[in-house]
């Protein structure tokens, strides 16, 4: 059971609502008190690294997620809550962009309109930018005003500008992280994709980038409790043959860039993490 705020009560419920692309249903139980939200978006997938030539960067990240969490009276809720909550983005091919992660919502109708929004866990979506998406505002979501609402950034995807794919550090500034971006290639040589750096005593092992010729960047990981967890690390570039893939993000996290290569196949971008959305009851 996910006790995301520790608030003592007699009865607990709580109901997790995964990525299904469509409008999912909430139902008040009787009794209900007060209620908890996490709201958690899809991460962005990672680029795919450039091919051909004689030295080609290697594939942007994809951006964490944002999220929203907070805590509202149930009797002023209805008994009916919609949720949809955001995709993961797929991975880029072909030297192409990755997608864009899915934002999440929770409304009183199963409607995207701010005038029935409680929350969304982004105002923009995670992509390829180095850009963060931008936080949601949560006073613009009109029943937000209900609750107590806290906002947590995302993060913006790491880039290559030519040689080894830049890295991440998990649980720096949120709980999901974007990937590792994917290494670049050079006249007749390679470089590494970048890793997903952790010293913490929750997230204790690294996520490494591909560090061999071509090698897949290692897929992200994190744990339900405590909620965190990262992207997929980045591809390594090839100097003979195709990049190296990047790896898949964790729920919310990006997905590693892939690497450049040599051919035409270049490595693809590895895919964002689902986002997630959990609401608990308190009675």
């Amino acid at each position: 059971m996910i006790d995301v705020f520790n608030i003592p009560s007699s009865t607990q419920n709580t109901v997790t609502f995964y990525a299904t692309g469509n409008w999912q249903t909430w139902n008040k139980p009787r009794n209900a008190k007060m209620i908890e939200i996490f709201c958690l978006g899809g991460g962005a997938g990672g680029q795919a690294g450039g091919a051909g030539g004689t030295a080609r960067n290697g594939g942007a990240s994809g951006g964490g997620a944002g999220i929203v969490r907070g805590i509202i009276p149930a009797f002023l809720l209805p008994d009916n809550l919609y949720i949809l909550v955001g995709k993961g983005g797929a991975g880029g091919v072909s030297s192409g962009n990755g997608e864009n992660g899915g934002i999440s919502y929770i409304g009183l109708q199963p409607s995207t309109s701010e005038q029935t929004l409680i929350c969304k866990s982004s105002t923009t979506a995670p992509s390829n930018s180095t850009t963060a998406p931008t936080i949601s505002v949560v006073a613009l979501s009109a029943f937000g005003n209900l609750g107590l609402l806290t906002a947590i950034a995302g993060m913006g995807a790491a880039g290559n500008s030519g040689g080894a794919g830049g890295s991440q550090a998990a649980l720096g500034t949120s709980l999901v992280t974007a990937g590792g971006a994917g290494g670049a290639k050079g006249t007749g040589t390679f470089f590494t994709g970048g890793s997903i750096n952790s010293a913490s005593a929750i997230l204790t092992t690294q996520v490494n980038g591909g560090v061999t010729d071509a090698q897949r960047g290692a897929d992200g990981y994190g744990t339900l409790i405590p909620f965190c967890g990262t992207g997929g690390a980045g591809g390594a570039g090839s100097g003979v043959t195709g990049g190296g893939a990047g790896g898949n993000g964790f729920y919310g996290c990006g997905g590693g860039g892939g690497g450049a290569g040599t051919t035409t196949a270049a490595g693809i971008g590895g895919i964002g993490g689902d986002g997630l959305v959990i609401i608990t009851v308190i009675s």
